[in-house]
């Protein structure tokens, strides 16, 4: 099952919900890939991010949240 709300897998701080870089995170249209392909797994619907300023997740190249 896919949670975006467990705590953080390195630190276990609560986490915050990102969309994407470069979306808005709204869409007018349907859900799934643009090109239509279906199959090879849906991307996450957001990213994770640590709340705790000091986790490593928060570091460039770090781990994710």
């Amino acid at each position: 099952m896919y949670s975006d709300y467990e705590k953080c897998a390195v630190c276990g701080s609560e986490v915050r919900l990102r969309p994407h870089p470069g979306t808005s995170g709204v869409t007018d249209g349907p859900a799934g890939p643009a090109d239509g392909v279906l199959g090879g797994g849906d991307p996450t619907v957001d990213l994770r991010e640590c709340t705790n300023d000091d986790c490593p997740t928060r570091q460039p190249g770090g781990p994710e949240a």
